[in-house]
């Protein structure tokens, strides 16, 4: 086998392979399908790779789809049941798969199978490999130089694969130099429960690392990364279901939604988390004392917030005062080659209008360079928005009190260890955020206990549901105002 360097780029991987056909490669060829089958064979990778595309359908227009089947079945009752599906748009859309492309070596070790999930508009968006006993370093090296030329994929799936360090590596490598925002590694656990690399990129938002054999020391370190200004604190959705989760792991997430203020669904499911880890998970979630740490790094954040924005204000101020000096110069010079004569008696009326006009066109220009650098530096820098901000906590009897954490719209704690005491605790803190609930901060709107040791039916569960319900129906009722503000406004503009 010949020894192929690993340095070699996409475009000299693209330039061999346009040599040996003496061709310009098509848009067809330049397909990621294509081009990880060229870049296999082109570093004589021993396993054997299959490419295929699916084609996915977006969930709102498979329900529009799904209602307007049901509507002419409704209509239509001479058809049977069997033509009716064989007529199907939906059928069509997910049978829609092209005939895999395989390359193979002259040994190959492994078999690896790559899909390629496209949406209704042929728009590549979604890399998924599955079942394979250990993902090739070579072949995530493959696609870490591909993929930043393909901008509309957010999605990679590796499902119940063996992956080691180094596939944690490049994933992380391709966090930041393309638009991947969902991880799913479901299934695919790491012997080093080490995924702290995954948390370094802020363009995560969705991460799934369902049965991935995760114990409290992967939660700690995940957790760090959770918290307000830490790298992965964007993080909109992270799933640890299936996992080995004790209290002392729901602590840790319990202490990062302290201060987080963007996650909005975390799955906790068929862990190991009994009333104490879940009762300090829903603790977060309503009035809290601040610590005395917690108020140090609050004044500290602010300080050094109004440290970069003055920093930021004096070099935005210098470079207009530079450009503002610039163009008077440049317009006195030209003024100056215009008005090569005039008479005594007009410079000498002029002058005494001149020295009173000075002093209020110097300072309108002050002003009007000051009021520049101001909203470049607001540009740039935008408001101070912190979790212990003033507007964001109280002081009772000398002590500070945050209001809880009203961002996480979903918890998941099903299958669990849990009793009534839990039902107790989250009833109370549905009281406490339904009564502070803000359009910017609507708490929790859906909460899975199945599976639990819970009474089938008590005065908490009812009250719950029926507040779940109701949370529920305002907030379809506002999204559904805005949908039809939307389309009015797209009405008056096509008109």
């Amino acid at each position: 086998m010949k020894s192929v360097r690993s340095t070699k780029s996409l475009r000299s991987i693209r330039s061999a392979h346009t040599a040996r056909s003496g061709k310009i490669i098509d848009n067809n060829m330049q397909s990621l399908d294509n081009m990880i089958l060229i870049a296999c064979a082109k570093f004589n990778c021993p396993y054997t790779v299959t490419v295929k595309k699916e084609t996915k359908q977006d969930e709102y227009y498979k329900s529009l789809k799904q209602t307007e089947t049901k509507s002419r079945s409704k209509r239509i009752n001479l058809l049977s049941q069997k033509k009716i599906q064989e007529s199907s748009p939906d059928d069509l859309a997910y049978s829609d798969q092209t005939p895999s492309l395989t390359t193979t070596s002259s040994s190959h070790v492994n078999n690896v199978a790559i899909t390629c999930m496209y949406d209704q508009y042929n728009t590549l968006t979604e890399l998924k490999i599955s079942n394979v006993k250990q993902v090739p370093h070579i072949l995530l090296k493959i696609i870490g130089l591909l993929i930043p030329h393909y901008r509309n994929i957010v999605t990679i799936n590796i499902n119940n694969c063996g992956i080691n360090m180094y596939i944690i590596y490049e994933l992380g490598k391709m966090l930041h130099a393309s638009t991947i925002t969902e991880l799913c590694l479901d299934g695919s656990a790491l012997s080093s429960n080490d995924y702290s690399m995954l948390f370094e990129s802020k363009n995560l938002r969705n991460l799934s690392l369902c049965r991935c054999k995760i114990y409290d020391d992967a939660c700690e370190i995940i957790a760090s990364k959770l918290h307000h200004t830490a790298t992965a604190d964007n993080l909109l959705l992270l799933n640890l279901s299936s996992n080995h989760i004790t209290d002392e792991g729901a602590k840790y997430f319990g202490n990062a939604l302290r201060t987080n203020r963007h996650l909005r669904y975390l799955n906790l499911a068929n862990n190991h988390i009994s009333d104490y880890g879940a009762g300090y998970l829903l603790d977060m979630l309503i009035e809290f004392p601040l610590t005395h740490d917690e108020i140090l790094n609050t004044r500290r954040r602010r300080l050094d917030y109004y440290k970069l924005k003055q920093t930021l204000y004096a070099k935005y101020l210098e470079e207009y005062c530079n450009n503002s000096i610039d163009q008077i110069s440049v317009i006195s010079r030209k003024s100056s080659k215009r008005r090569k004569t005039s008479t005594t008696t007009l410079k000498s009326k002029s002058s005494g209008r001149k020295e009173k006009e000075r002093p209020s066109s110097a300072n309108a220009k002050e002003d009007y360079v000051k009021m520049k650098a101001e909203m470049m530096t607001a540009e740039i820098l935008g408001p101070f928005i912190d979790p212990f901000d003033s507007d964001f906590v109280k002081i009772v009897d000398g002590y500070i009190y945050s209001f809880g954490n009203m961002a996480l719209a979903s918890l998941n704690l099903a299958y669990n260890n849990l009793s009534y005491l839990t039902i107790k605790k989250l009833y109370q803190v549905l009281l406490y955020q339904n009564v502070m609930r803000n359009p910017n901060q609507k708490g929790l709107i859906k909460v899975v206990l199945d599976g639990n040791n819970m009474p089938v039916n008590c005065t908490e569960i009812t009250a719950i549901s029926d507040l779940m319900a109701r949370n529920t129906w305002q907030l379809s009722s506002r999204i559904s105002e805005v949908i039809r503000r939307k389309s009015r406004s797209l009405k008056v503009e096509k008109e």
